[in-house]
């Protein structure tokens, strides 16, 4: 038979060699067998031995050759058990801190007759005392009451600018103004806070709220300007002679005309 393409007589010569022996081996197994006769040499023998008591280098960036770092132990379950064990107790005593901290605040609050929730009232406070370096208040100036029974001014109307000064004058005849109370024996017993801060001519509203979470505490404090603000601290007098008297004196010296509303909670001080 043929066999890749070579006939029985082109292979039956390669067979009867190799059955007799008289072929010679491949060139490697050669090499192999000359290697294997030679005896060991010493120098030989102890390159393997110092090159396997070298510590493993591997070559870095720049050329300089570096320790290769052990690979890092797999985290096990214990571990990490463990681990979030330690970082609960860490959550447990920072509570138990803020706890034990808010409780001394709202003892020393109590003290000088401060109520409400300790976290909203320092909040508050801290507010204030910024407020009170970037934005102090003003003075409060008497009103001006300078009209003629006509309620032009007494220099009259006919002044440069014309119907624009006119209606400018025209604005100073109201004055709006407000006078925060103290805080009453309801809230005192609802254990409320003061959450009104009166910084002339403004009133800020300090709207104490919780976030989505439930935990976190934060203020919403909203602006309204007036004329005069006074706080609870403001004397009956202090009111008298920046609000009434200019009054007084325009009704009695000029025989002018002004009304006084006075609009509030019963028991408020109107």
């Amino acid at each position: 038979r043929a066999s890749a393409g070579r006939t029985f007589r082109q292979l039956a010569p390669e067979w009867v060699a190799r059955a007799q022996g008289l072929q010679a081996p491949p060139a490697h197994l050669e090499k192999a067998k000359q290697r294997a006769r030679r005896p060991p040499s010493p120098m030989a023998s102890e390159v393997p031995r110092a090159a396997s008591s070298r510590p493993r280098s591997s070559v870095v960036a720049g050329g300089s050759a570096s320790s290769q770092p052990a690979p890092p132990k797999p985290r096990t379950t214990l571990a990490a058990i463990q681990a979030m064990e330690r970082q609960r107790l860490e959550r447990r005593q920072q509570m138990d801190e803020r706890k034990n901290e808010k409780r001394r605040e709202e003892e020393k609050n109590a003290e000088r007759g401060v109520l409400g929730d300790a976290d909203f009232v320092r909040m508050i406070e801290d507010w204030r005392e910024r407020d009170a370096v970037s934005r102090p208040a003003e003075r409060h100036a008497p009103f001006e009451c300078d009209f003629d029974q006509k309620g032009d001014r007494a220099s009259g109307a006919d002044v440069v600018g014309g119907a624009a000064a006119a209606t400018a004058d025209r604005g100073r005849e109201l004055c709006v103004c407000v006078r925060k109370r103290p805080i009453g024996k309801r809230e005192v017993a609802a254990n409320d806070h003061d959450a009104v801060s009166c910084r002339n001519p403004r009133v800020v509203v300090h709207d104490c709220k919780h976030r989505v979470d439930g935990i976190t505490k934060y203020l919403n404090n909203t602006s309204f300007a007036f004329d005069h603000a006074f706080a609870e601290d403001a004397t009956t007098d202090l009111v008298y002679e920046s609000v009434a008297k200019p009054l007084v004196s325009f009704v009695l010296e000029r025989r002018g005309r002004a009304t006084v509303f006075a609009y509030g909670q019963t028991g408020s001080g109107k």
